[in-house]
C-alpha cells in the first residue's frame, strides 16, 4: 500500500453535536475522502506495514502523512514513507522512501456530498534502488457521499512517471472506491477496491478492510490489510497506525 498515502473515514456522525475539533483520518485506505482536516491546525498519520510481493519477497515500511489546511478550502499533504526495508532472494536494502507533496482543495456541494482535487509531486527522496530516481508528477479527483451513516469515497488519479522505461508508457491511471461506517460511537469498518491501469502493463488491484478506533475525538487508530485480486498485485499487506490532530 503506498503511503501515499492514505483514508480511512472521515464523517463521524456524532460529532455533528459537539464544539470540540476532531480528527479527518485519510488512513488506511488507498483512496482520500474530499474533506481536509481541522483549518489552521496539524494532523499527523503515522503506521507500520508489512507488503508481501511474492514468494521470496518482503517490503517493511513505517508510512507518514502531514496534513496543514491553511485556507477554508485548501490545504497542503506533505508524506511518504520515513524507513523501508526491502528483502528478496538477492539483497536486503533500507532506507528513507520518497516524499510526496500535494496541495488540495475541497468544494462542498451540498450537506452530503463534496469533491475534491489533489496536485502535485513524488520527490526522489530515497535511495535509487528503494524508489523511482526522478520526480514524478500526479493528480488526483474526489467525491465523497454521506448516504445516511455510510459514506462513500471514489478517487480517480493520473501519474506520469519521472522515469521513462522502455517500451512502457508514462502514465498510470488510479482508482479506488472505498466505503466506511461507524457501527459505536467508538468503532467503526472500511471496505476498498484499488488499482493501477498502464498501457502495455497489466492491471493490478487489491482489495482493502480495516477496523478503526476512535481514541479521542483527536485520536484515530486502524489496524487491517490488503489482499491482491491479480497475479502481478502484491499477495497481501498488513497494517496498523494511527491519526492524529494537534489541537491546543
Amino acid at each position: 500500500m503506498r503511503f501515499h498515502p492514505l483514508l480511512f473515514i472521515s464523517f463521524i456522525p456524532f460529532i455533528a453535536h459537539a464544539e470540540q475539533l476532531t480528527v479527518t483520518p485519510y488512513r488506511p485506505t488507498v483512496s482520500n475522502p474530499a474533506e481536509l482536516s481541522a483549518l489552521r491546525h496539524l494532523e499527523v498519520e503515522f503506521g507500520a506495514q508489512s507488503n508481501q510481493p511474492g514468494m521470496q519477497e518482503e517490503r517493511n515500511s513505517l508510512p507518514f502523512l502531514l496534513k496543514y489546511p491553511f485556507a477554508d478550502q485548501w490545504g497542503l499533504l506533505v508524506g511518504g514513507e520515513a524507513w523501508i526495508k526491502s528483502r528478496n532472494t538477492d539483497e536486503t536494502i533500507s532506507g528513507f522512501g520518497n516524499t510526496s507533496v500535494l496541495l488540495k482543495h475541497y468544494y462542498p456541494i451540498n450537506p452530503t456530498l463534496a469533491v475534491g482535487f489533489e496536485a502535485g509531486a513524488v520527490l526522489p527522496s530515497a535511495r535509487q534502488s528503494l524508489g523511482q530516481g526522478r520526480t514524478d508528477y500526479l493528480a488526483n479527483f474526489i467525491v465523497s457521499q454521506d448516504i445516511s451513516d455510510l459514506r462513500i469515497d471514489v478517487n480517480a488519479g493520473l501519474t506520469r512517471k519521472g522515469l521513462k522505461e522502455d517500451d512502457l508508457d508514462r502514465y498510470r491511471y488510479n482508482w479506488a472506491i472505498a466505503a466506511s461506517q461507524m457501527f459505536t460511537e467508538h468503532w467503526g469498518i472500511a471496505g476498498e477496491f484499488s488499482g493501477v491501469l498502464a498501457q502495455q502493463q497489466k492491471p493490478t488491484s487489491q482489495f482493502l478492510a480495516s477496523l478503526n478506533y476512535l481514541m479521542t475525538p483527536q485520536l484515530m487508530l486502524d489496524f487491517g490489510g490488503t489482499a491482491g485480486m491479480t497475479r502481478v498485485t502484491d499477495n497481501y499487506t498488513v497494517f496498523a497506525g494511527f491519526t492524529l490532530l494537534i489541537a491546543p
